[in-house]
């Protein structure tokens, strides 16, 4: 069962958020990186067709500017996979949702290696 899958609806309003953001992307300063579990990762790879996957940035203007990584499997003529059940009303009957659309929202900050080199100037 996909854990972590989310409804176009919600994905497109993140990702047209994002997008919206005056300013240019070095603007987002505050934004370093994101946690990706490898059990939530395993999850695109598994589903059906997929070759490879993309990742999309997106922000939910409801929470915050919380920043969101919405990823989605792509297939051998790399485009998005993403089910009909996608739109709006996409739970399943069970209370899943089967979109092929999974947010992975750990953000950096919050889930950062602040000693890491790729973080940034160590103090």
């Amino acid at each position: 069962m996909a854990v972590n899958t989310i409804c176009l609806d919600t994905a497109e309003a993140w990702t047209s958020a994002w997008r919206g953001q005056s300013g240019t992307f070095t603007d987002h300063t505050d934004l370093k990186g994101f946690l990706i579990p490898l059990e939530d990762l395993k999850e695109v790879i598994a589903e059906p067709n997929v070759a490879n996957v993309r990742a999309y940035i997106g922000i939910d203007i409801a929470d915050d500017n919380e920043p969101h990584l919405i990823i989605v499997g792509v297939n051998s003529a790399g485009e998005d996979i993403i089910y009909k059940a996608a739109g709006k009303g996409c739970v399943d009957s069970d209370g899943t949702v089967n979109t092929g659309l999974y947010d992975f929202s750990d953000p950096c900050p919050t889930t950062c290696d602040t000693k890491s080199p790729l973080y940034g100037p160590q103090s």
